[in-house]
């Protein structure tokens, strides 16, 4: 953040509203969501706009629309990013943007995960569940609804197993990852899952059995190191009763720790374009980057800034050197990793040499490069039929788009790449 930066100027009146809120606390509360660096409402004593009304603060009677100032600083992609959004709250006001620079910037180190959170304050309570009755299309069908990568499976209202994207793949006949499903045109997708209408089986054949739970009063810094070494992305959370109360992800843990609230899902964007376009037209722009040497807060804050739950580490030149994702960063959080190898041993811990490495990297770290994974990377020029295979062929969630200089132009997920590739005209 030392550097050029950007200074965002809103002027408007304390009466002023964004829906049923005053429109400067959803200014702020829409900031501080979206992982922008800070911002801060002003109240005037004294002021006047273009309707020429003198506005005055006295001791004994202050008026309720006296003049106000949010003051917003951030780096320009992400004043570019979010500006039309801020605009969206507002009715008649005043926006300025200034060329600033940062001289510095300090932030406070990370903590970690407070001891008083639990998982309750920080877990998903809008969850899909089915029974193990429930056909493989329905259950398809909610997850798709829902925008939900896993389903817990309950009976009698406690969780008995839980179906994953994988479950799906490789025992319930879907030849697709559910969350790629839902970038397709409607007759497509009915097309590949009109195999599920004829079949019999359900939710009960297809899911993994006795999922690893947690309960809704337990500390999240407990949960956050469950999943850290039992390399979960997620758990159902139940009540002292046993009965589903919601969900935890990596994300919500993350999110939670850094005092953000949940993010709303976002729905797919609609496109088609052929398989020879190149992926710079379907690529997106608003990627949030760090430097090798950014500290964890910052990183932290990055990470959790967009949907894509991960952030890129790039150099002075933008190019990109790798990937920081959530996982690393529950791995930070909660390292799964005491002792090396030994401790793996010890805790039976379900991954490789490799990943081993990678988590013993992760829970030392001290700035991005610590957290840093590689990625794969196409030139923006790249048919996006080459370009599918490094994203759904590999373990990689995200494609770096790179200039010929290997600059950073922007990413791609597996949705987009989808999307691009088999909406009509894609073929």
């Amino acid at each position: 953040m030392v550097g050029k930066a950007k200074r965002v100027r809103i002027y408007l009146s304390e009466d002023d509203r964004a829906g049923h809120r005053p429109a400067f606390a959803a200014i702020v509360d829409l900031l501080r969501a979206e992982g922008a660096a800070g911002a801060t409402c002003f109240r005037a004593f004294e002021g006047f706009g273009a309707g020429g009304e003198l506005h005055v603060a006295h001791l004994v009677d202050v008026p309720a629309h006296l003049p106000l100032v949010v003051e917003w600083i951030d780096a320009p992609e992400k004043v570019e990013a979010l500006l039309p959004r801020v605009r969206a709250l507002l009715g008649h006001a005043l926006v300025t943007v200034d060329d600033t620079e940062i001289a510095v910037f300090d932030p406070p180190p990370m903590r970690g995960i407070p001891a008083a959170l639990t998982v309750a304050d920080a877990m998903t309570r809008d969850v899909v569940a089915v029974e193990p009755g429930t056909r493989l299309r329905e259950l398809v069908n909610r997850m798709l609804g829902g925008g939900h990568r896993a389903v817990p499976v309950v009976a009698d209202g406690a969780p008995v197993g839980i179906v994953t994207q994988g479950d799906l793949l490789a025992r319930g006949g879907v030849e697709l990852r559910v969350d790629l499903l839902g970038a397709l045109e409607p007759a497509e997708r009915h097309a590949l899952l009109s195999t599920l209408d004829r079949s019999d089986r359900t939710a009960g054949e297809v899911m993994t059995p006795q999922p690893v739970t947690v309960h809704a009063a337990a500390a999240l810094r407990d949960a956050a190191d469950l999943m850290a070494r039992r390399r979960l992305k997620r758990l159902p959370v139940v009540e002292r009763d046993g009965r589903l109360a919601g969900i935890l992800s990596r994300v919500d843990v993350l999110r939670r720790a850094a005092g953000a609230p949940g993010r709303a899902r976002e729905a797919p964007e609609p496109m088609g374009l052929a398989a020879r376009a190149a992926v710079g037209t379907v690529m997106r722009r608003d990627v949030p980057t760090v430097l090798p040497d950014t500290p964890l807060p910052v990183v932290f804050q990055a990470v959790i800034a967009t949907r894509l739950n991960r952030a890129l580490v790039v150099d002075a030149d933008r190019r990109v050197l790798g990937v920081v994702t959530d996982g690393a960063l529950l791995d930070r959080l909660a390292p799964p990793l005491r002792r090396g190898v030994f401790s793996a041993v010890v805790q039976r811990l379900p991954f490789g040499h490799a990943d081993r490495d990678a988590a013993e990297r992760h829970a030392t770290a001290r700035t991005a490069v610590d957290l840093m994974d590689d990625l794969p990377r196409a030139r923006a020029d790249m048919p996006l039929r080459d370009a599918i295979a490094l994203v759904l062929g590999g373990a990689h969630k995200l494609l770096a788009v790179v200039d010929a200089d290997g600059r950073l132009a922007g990413v791609l997920d597996r949705a987009d790449l989808l999307r691009g590739l088999l909406l009509p005209g894609g073929g």
